[in-house]
């Protein structure tokens, strides 16, 4: 079953002044539609946390909307969408960020729990574009070598694309995208170059996600220089025949990953293709991560994940080490539970490390419309996994 929530960490105040820490997985509020007509539920996979998450100082919370009828607006409800970035100007408690869009904004109610805790204002950006719409497609927080500490890796096509025109300038047209995957299709590098509509899904969703990093910019005072960019090629794709498109990670989305430390990040191997021995995806990333310090460590998803339209971060949840223990202590906060921070006083937990973040059933048929991604040819997802 897929992992169904978000961390949170509440700090409670006891009987002569001490701090008691608890950590609150968050039950994405996403609704399940039971066959042959059924009653209408939350996600069942959700119910684990009950059973084997729940107890000494780990409390689960949900909250939703009821009377809601399961539609592909759930996609934009689980917890993948919900992030939130370390502390920054006028925010000494961080700020949450979640993903929205004028007609699939997430469950109202599960906002409104997250909105009231009120030590992390919620920054939303517009999600619209993207097929599933959530924010850890893009953004993903990252250690950096300066005074604040952190960054956002943030997906780049233009740092996918590029290499491609270099590697068929070099006389690498040849070469295979995907190598060593299960699909059957393994374009060269010279198919997406002579695809106009691809090319062109790509500027669009450079356009589209340059818009979200001016917000993030403006409302957390990050610098434009400070970004860490990182290689992601983005196709067009509609979730049933004739239904709406939306842009999806063509290769696998390496800002789509899990902080394991401040240090040591998992990351989707890309299987880009190679020039003059090199895998021209996976070194752009480790060159970028590690100007801040920060170790890639490959994690291969392509079949499990990246095929049924996740990531890393979208089929992993992580239970963060909250003691403060003397191995992490001289650290900030938010860098004792790896780039992302954790929570007090009910505060949303760092990009939710390793949440949900896509029902994978509920992309239907995995129809191609548009710009063309050769890998996602035979992939189709079935109506309830």
């Amino acid at each position: 079953m897929p992992p169904p929530a978000t961390l949170a960490r509440g700090a409670v105040r006891e009987e002569g002044g001490g701090t008691h820490t608890m950590r609150m997985p968050l039950r994405a509020p996403v609704l399940w539609a039971a066959p042959r007509g059924g009653e209408t539920t939350l996600n069942r996979s959700a119910r684990l946390l009950f059973r084997d998450v729940r107890g000494p100082d780990v409390a689960v919370v949900q909250e939703f909307t009821p009377g809601r009828a399961p539609s592909g607006v759930d996609l934009r409800n689980f917890t993948g969408n919900v992030e939130s970035v370390p502390p920054c100007e006028g925010h000494p408690q961080g700020r949450v960020l979640y993903g929205t869009a004028p007609r699939r904004a997430p469950d109202p109610a599960f906002v409104r729990m997250i909105e009231a805790q009120g030590v992390q204002p919620a920054v939303a950006i517009d999600m619209s574009w993207l097929l599933v719409g959530h924010v850890d497609e893009t953004v993903h927080v990252v250690r950096a070598r300066t005074e604040r500490g952190w960054t956002m890796a943030v997906a780049d096509p233009h740092l996918a694309v590029e290499p491609l025109r270099r590697a068929q300038r070099a006389g690498e047209g040849g070469q295979r995208l995907f190598p060593g995957t299960s699909t059957e299709h393994k374009p060269t590098v010279d198919a997406p170059l002579s695809d106009q509509d691809f090319l062109a899904g790509n500027e669009q969703a450079a356009r589209h996600i340059d818009d979200q990093t001016g917000v993030l910019l403006r409302e957390t005072g990050l610098p434009r220089g400070d970004l860490v960019r990182v290689p992601e090629l983005y196709a067009m794709i509609s979730a049933d025949r004739g239904g709406p498109e939306g842009a999806l990670a063509c290769s696998p989305g390496v800002a789509n990953g899990l902080s394991l430390t401040a240090r040591h990040y998992a990351a989707p191997y890309p299987h880009g293709p190679k020039v003059r021995g090199r895998e021209v995806f996976r070194v752009g990333t480790e060159e970028a991560l590690a100007a801040g310090g920060v170790r890639v460590h490959w994690v291969e998803n392509f079949a499990w994940s990246h095929l049924a339209g996740g990531q890393v971060h979208c089929a992993t949840n992580a239970l963060r080490d909250t003691s403060g223990n003397s191995l992490v202590a001289h650290r900030p906060e938010w860098l004792t539970v790896g780039a992302r921070r954790s929570s007090e006083a009910v505060r949303v937990g760092s990009g939710a490390p390793g949440t949900q973040c896509r029902q994978t059933g509920r992309l239907g048929s995995g129809h191609r419309t548009g710009a063309k991604c050769p890998v996602r040819r035979r992939s189709g997802h079935d109506a309830e996994r």
